[in-house]
């Protein structure tokens, strides 16, 4: 591992580190939660409802035929109008319900390909992190000099001004007026 790598890796893992971890607690997961429960209720409110429809058509639909068992074609008519509206009334119900389904449906998409991305994004942090480690526990950064790349003293670079100096005098000249 070359030293540029083992500098940004043990940099992304400092500055990970005190960032806190993701949890699914936030104000935009709470959020969608209360969404998703929020549609839940309606979904039943109009499933509750379709079912008290079905009964109130059938009903509707039995006194109809009483009503023409009786010969009254007026109560018979009447009835059967009202079975009409219920059922029309039905069907938009239904209608709404399969929407709220098609929402619910893909919100919960949305939030499991987003609870998948942060466990993704949390397996590659937590990957960082491990090499990180491991690489502080072998030693830190090595700043080793390539073979290739000779190895010189640090030489002393003397200003032009006590160039007519002793190089020992100029040096020490230099280091003071730094």
């Amino acid at each position: 591992m070359d030293l540029l790598k083992k500098v940004e890796l043990l940099l992304n893992s400092k500055t990970r580190s005190v960032l806190p971890r993701r949890r699914r607690t936030s104000p935009l997961d709470e959020q969608e939660a209360e969404l998703l429960a929020e549609i839940r209720e309606a979904l039943l409110a109009v499933e509750v409802q379709e079912r008290q429809l079905a009964e109130r058509i059938k009903t509707e639909l039995a006194q109809a035929d009483v009503a023409a068992r009786r010969g009254d074609r007026e109560q018979q008519r009447a009835h059967e109008r009202r079975a009409d509206e219920l059922d029309r009334y039905l069907e938009r119900e239904s209608i709404q319900a399969i929407d709220l389904e098609e929402k619910l449906q893909a919100l919960e998409e949305k939030l499991a390909l987003a609870q998948a991305a942060v466990e993704k994004e949390g397996r590659k942090a937590a990957t960082i992190d491990a090499e990180a480690s491991k690489v502080l526990a072998e030693g830190g950064i090595d700043v080793t000099t390539t073979p290739d790349a000779p190895q010189s003293p640090p030489q002393e670079i003397i200003p032009d001004d006590f160039s007519t100096d002793a190089p020992d005098v100029a040096a020490k000249k230099s280091r003071l007026s730094e």
